[in-house]
C-alpha cells in the first residue's frame, strides 16, 4: 500500500503516459433502486447503510405480502476482530434505520418489532430474526428529510483538514442521542485528542500483530475492479483516497492479493501508518456509549449511529468509525480497560462506537451487492 507518492512517478513518465492512464475504472457497483415490489426497493436503500468492513451481513426473508424478516448472515461474520458479533449486530441496526427512513419517502410506515422469536445472549448468535418489519401504507406520513442522504452518506477514511466544527454543528450531533438511553461524549481538548490518538494507534498496532486478524481485513480488501465486480463488498484504495492515476499505478505494480496474503505483516504496517496519519489529522472524536450491551441495545445503537452519519452528511461533515479499540478479543481487553478509564466511562458501560468528525473531500462510493443477493426463501 506504499502508493501515496506514486503520482510523481506517473507525472515523471511524461504527458503521453499520463494521457493513457485513465486510472482504474470508475464503474460504480451499487444496487438497483427501483422495483415493482416496494419491499425490494426499501431493501436496496437499506443496503447503502454503514456496516463493519462493508461485509453486508444481512439476510432478508419475506413473510406474507407486507412483512420482512431480517437475519444475520452467518456466512458474513468477522470472527477474528468481532468474535462476539457485536459490530455485526450494530450493522443490523444501521440496515433497519435506512429501511425505515426510505419507507417514509414512499408513503409507507415501517413497523419494527425487535427479536420477534426472542432475543439471544450478547455472546451468542442464533438463527432467529433480528427484526420483523411490517409495512403499512400511510399517506399522512412525513418523509424523513434524511432520505436523500442515504445515497450520499459515506465513511470518509482519509485525512481530514484542520478546520474545526462549530459548536452549533457539534450540538446537533450530540443532540441525536437526546431522549434515548445512550449518550455521545465528544473529545476535542488537546490532551484528550492526544490521548485518543495514542489509544487508536496502539489498538491498530495490536490488531496487526496477529496474522489471522490481518488476513481477515485483507479478505475484505478489494485490490482491483475485478474483485469489486466479483464481490460487490469490502473496500479498497479508492475508499482510502487513492484514485485516478495513482490508483492505476498502485494496483498495476504495487499491491496485489497474493503479496498481501503472503506477507500480512507488511500489509498491516501500512494500515498502522494510515491510522497514525488520519488520527493526527482529526480535531474531533466522539464516543457513543450505552449502559448495557444486550443484542437489542447493539441494534438500537446501529440505528442511532446511522442517523448521526446521515445528519453529518446533511452538514457536509466527514465521519469515520474506528472500532479497533472496542473489539473484544483477548489481546485488546487490557488497552480497552485503560481507554475507558481515561475517558471516564464506567466499567459497566459499553463504548459501542468511536468515530472521528471533520471536513474532507468525498471519496468514491463503496460497493454494494444487489437485493437478490440478500434475499432468502
Amino acid at each position: 500500500m506504499k502508493v501515496m507518492g506514486t503520482g510523481a512517478v506517473v507525472l515523471a513518465a511524461g504527458p503521453m503516459v499520463v494521457s493513457q492512464v485513465s486510472g482504474a475504472s470508475n464503474v460504480s457497483f451499487r444496487p438497483t433502486l427501483t422495483y415493482t415490489d416496494i419491499r425490494k426497493t426499501l431493501i436496496s436503500y437499506a443496503m447503502l447503510c454503514p456496516n463493519p468492513h462493508n461485509i453486508q451481513p444481512w439476510k432478508v426473508a419475506f413473510e406474507g405480502k407486507d412483512t420482512l424478516l431480517l437475519f444475520v448472515d452467518s456466512d458474513r461474520l468477522l470472527p477474528q476482530t468481532d468474535p462476539v458479533h457485536r459490530q455485526i449486530h450494530i450493522g443490523q441496526g444501521t440496515f433497519i434505520e435506512s429501511l425505515v427512513i426510505a419507507a417514509t419517502h414512499f408513503g409507507v410506515k415501517a413497523n419494527v418489532h425487535s427479536f420477534p422469536e426472542g432475543e439471544y445472549s450478547n455472546q451468542a448468535l442464533q438463527d432467529k430474526p433480528v427484526a420483523s418489519i411490517t409495512l403499512e401504507r400511510d399517506d399522512s406520513i412525513t418523509p424523513d428529510p434524511l432520505f436523500p442522504y442515504l445515497l450520499t452518506r459515506q465513511s470518509t477514511k482519509t485525512e481530514y483538514t484542520q478546520e474545526l466544527l462549530s459548536d452549533t454543528e457539534l450540538n446537533k450531533i450530540v443532540s441525536t442521542a437526546s431522549g434515548s438511553d445512550y449518550r455521545i461524549d465528544l473529545v476535542q481538548d488537546n490532551e484528550g485528542k492526544a490521548a485518543m490518538r495514542g489509544f487508536l494507534n496502539q489498538a491498530m498496532f495490536i490488531e496487526e500483530q496477529n496474522a489471522d486478524r490481518s488476513l481477515e481485513t485483507i479478505g475484505m480488501f478489494r485490490f482491483n475492479d475485478k474483485e469489486y465486480a466479483q464481490h460487490r463488498d469490502g473496500f479498497g484504495l479508492a475508499q482510502n483516497g487513492v484514485t485516478g492515476a495513482k490508483r492505476w499505478l498502485a494496483e498495476t505494480f504495487f499491491v496485489s492479493r497474493g503479496a498481501a496474503e503472503s506477507d500480512p505483516a507488511s500489509f498491516g504496517k501500512e494500515g498502522i501508518k494510515l491510522t497514525e496519519a488520519v488520527t493526527q489529522s482529526t480535531q474531533h472524536f466522539a464516543l457513543l456509549i450505552s449502559k448495557d450491551n444486550t443484542r437489542k441495545t447493539q441494534v438500537d445503537i446501529g440505528r442511532l449511529y446511522n442517523r448521526i452519519n446521515l445528519l453529518t452528511a446533511t452538514m457536509g461533515i466527514a465521519q469515520h468509525p474506528m472500532s479497533q479499540i472496542l473489539q473484544e478479543y483477548k489481546d485488546m481487553l487490557p488497552l480497552q480497560k485503560e481507554f475507558k478509564q481515561r475517558f471516564n466511562v464506567s466499567e459497566t458501560d459499553t463504548v459501542q462506537m468511536v468515530f472521528r468528525l471533520g471536513k474532507a473531500q468525498r471519496t468514491p462510493e463503496s460497493p454494494r451487492r444487489e437485493v437478490k443477493d440478500v434475499l432468502v426463501s
